[in-house]
């Protein structure tokens, strides 16, 4: 059974074989102060207003009385219809924009919204500066309870510095150690299960290997080349498909059978001859070796979208048609990389129809149960899910994460996976897991080993504030 620390006790050593958790409560954590939007609430309720009429009106005044607010976008020549820049309180506008996408699919007020989901990146922080620090040791993040908790494992004992960073969350944490596992290894017990199970090609047609960090659990899925029908059939297959035990008594490595696809493109089957409006672009790419020169800056979508040239238009409002051309992908991460065109690139990407916004941020460190939206041009509107499942990979495409619902349709491949400002991810397809298939993407900081050459640095091109 695990071990529960109070809040406000010093770590202490757990039995061997036990987990150790040290909870922080709610009550314990900080509160964020929004007098603003506390007094657009108030005003818009006096008003008969919803509290997202009230933060509109707000937003129109601030921009005809601040142009701060549109300056940037003017000066770069980009359309000025872009999404203002500008923060009510510690929250920027494109946060409140995703957060009505979230209020329109998933059944919460606004206020809701803005408890559950504001505080979300700040895990993706911590997750990066536990990863740095403690590399072998952090074992999955997880928001939990629709974003009113937070969870941080570790192979071992819990550090102290992990209990005071996770003290700044606004939200109850659960810090969990002593799981015997990072995701490190994992990831490692997943790549060499997945090789070695690869390598039987005269009994697999196709593959994918996903991990669980809560119950350290590796599953390879399996669609053979042949289904057996008989039980006993399909457990001599198991068996003959089983890989070799990890070398750690935690981790446990299963295969399963799928009788179907596991993963599927969305792409409208646009292949050679097509154009580059069979799928959707994701974000605008730099090599960040020569930033300043034009030529160093491409686009994206996915690898399986495939080769050639390519018509690529904008959205109405913006407008203009293009002939782009296919400059390299990856052959096992779904990214590839096309030029530009005649057209200028900018460090906007659509996150709606026709509405472009800014990318200030690349995220890295997601977490199981995070909110993370995306845009398609094929169904032209922006929705929202969360994570499942995270480092879920296929022969051909690496590295994605799984959302826990379906929300996207065929010629969505490519398009962006964002939050906010923050881009995350290149639109996949649909992957399998478990009996559902869901939205996946292949996330940005994959876009570095995917195109990379020698003498070449390839990253999104963005523009955080004040640049």
């Amino acid at each position: 059974m695990p071990t529960t620390i109070a809040a406000l006790a010093t770590e202490s050593a757990a039995a061997s074989g036990d987990r150790t958790i040290i909870s922080l409560p709610k009550e314990s954590q900080p509160v964020p102060k929004r007098p603003t939007l506390d007094a657009i609430k108030r005003s818009a309720a006096q008003r008969g207003l919803t509290f997202a009429q009230g933060i509109d009106e707000y937003v129109a005044r601030a921009v005809a009385t601040n142009p701060s607010a549109t300056a940037r976008a003017k000066a770069d020549g980009i359309d000025p219809a872009a999404e203002p820049e500008l923060k009510i309180d510690d929250l920027w506008l494109s946060e409140l924009a995703d957060l009505k996408l979230v209020v329109r699919d998933q059944g919460m007020t606004f206020e809701e919204a803005i408890e559950r989901i504001a505080w979300q990146p700040r895990i993706n922080e911590i997750g990066a500066a536990l990863q740095q620090r403690f590399p072998s040791e952090v074992s999955g993040l997880s928001v939990l309870e629709n974003g009113l908790k937070a969870q941080i494992g570790f192979k071992g004992k819990i550090p102290e510095h992990a209990v005071e960073l996770a003290r700044t969350l606004p939200v109850a944490v659960d810090l969990v150690g002593n799981k015997g596992f990072s995701q490190a290894d994992l990831k490692q017990a997943r790549d060499l299960a997945f090789a070695e199970v690869a390598a039987k090609k005269d009994l697999v047609e196709t593959l994918s290997g996903s991990y669980d960090t809560d119950s350290g659990i590796v599953t390879i899925a399996v669609k053979p080349r042949s289904m057996p029908n008989g039980r006993a059939e399909q457990q001599a297959l198991l068996s003959r498909l089983q890989p070799t035990k990890s070398s750690n008594d935690e981790i446990n490595v299963r295969v399963r059978l799928s009788g179907q696809a596991l993963s599927i493109p969305q792409d409208s089957y646009m292949r050679g001859g097509g154009n580059l409006s069979g799928c959707t672009t994701g974000f605008n790419i730099i090599n960040g070796n020569f930033p300043s020169d034009p030529n160093s800056r491409l686009t994206t979508t996915a690898a399986h979208c495939g080769t050639g040239s390519r018509t690529y238009c904008n959205h109405p409002t913006q407008g203009g048609c293009t002939t782009s051309s296919h400059v390299k992908r990856s052959t096992s991460i779904d990214i590839g990389s096309w030029t530009r065109g005649t057209f200028t690139l900018t460090r906007t990407f659509y996150y709606d129809y026709n509405q472009p916004r800014y990318v200030y941020y690349v995220g890295s460190n997601p977490a199981q149960g995070q909110n993370i939206c995306n845009y398609g041009h094929a169904r032209q509107y922006a929705a929202c899910g969360n994570v499942k499942a995270v480092d879920q990979s296929y022969p051909n495409a690496a590295n994605l994460v799984v959302m826990d619902r379906s929300m996207t349709v065929g010629g969505d491949s490519g398009g962006p996976w964002y939050k906010y400002n923050t881009a995350w991810g290149i639109h996949h397809g649909l992957c399998e897991i478990g009996v559902e298939f869901n939205s996946c993407f292949t996330p940005v900081t994959s876009i570095a080993s995917a195109l990379n050459a020698t003498g070449q640095s390839w990253g999104v091109w963005t523009a955080p504030p004040g640049t």
